[in-house]
């Protein structure tokens, strides 16, 4: 009986964490749309969140394959010679982000979410041999918007 129950409640918690992830994002500190795009010689990969209360915390690193996804623990395949990380802290995480990637480009060949579990969303970027990070930086962009971006050039 008890092992009928605990599958119950298995398959309850499946149903409701399988739809949260379906849902768009939206609410609050969550990333509502990702991109890349190039201008020039420079490429760029664009995080649009919906804020406020805050800008969430955020870092870039180096990345070093194989990657694996947080919540499954599989290894995603991610295309590059090199790459980096963008980890984003504190945000609205039950949500499907909506990403609109042209790959590959010159400089970003792939970009994989390996990561959306407890507040941390995490995203490889494969890039190739010419590709150099240059900078990120983050700015208001419409009432209750903040976009960050990370710039890429040969």
């Amino acid at each position: 009986m008890f092992r009928l129950l605990l599958i119950a409640v298995a398959a309850v918690f499946l149903a409701i964490s399988s739809d949260a992830f379906a849902a768009s994002c939206g609410p609050s500190n969550s990333i509502t749309r990702v991109r890349n795009t190039r201008i020039g010689s420079s490429e760029y990969l664009v995080f649009k969140f919906r804020t406020p209360p805050t800008v969430p915390t955020y870092a870039v690193t180096v990345g070093h394959p194989p990657f694996i996804h947080d919540a499954s623990g599989e290894t995603i395949a991610v295309a590059g010679s090199h790459f980096r990380q963008v980890r984003f802290e504190g945000v609205f995480w039950t949500c499907t982000i909506q990403e609109q990637f042209v790959l590959p480009r010159p400089l970003i060949r792939d970009v994989k979410n390996i990561g959306q579990f407890e507040g941390v969303i995490t995203y490889a970027i494969g890039l190739s041999p010419q590709a150099h990070y240059i900078t990120t930086y983050h700015y208001p962009s419409g009432a209750g918007f903040t976009t960050i971006v990370l710039k890429f050039h040969h």
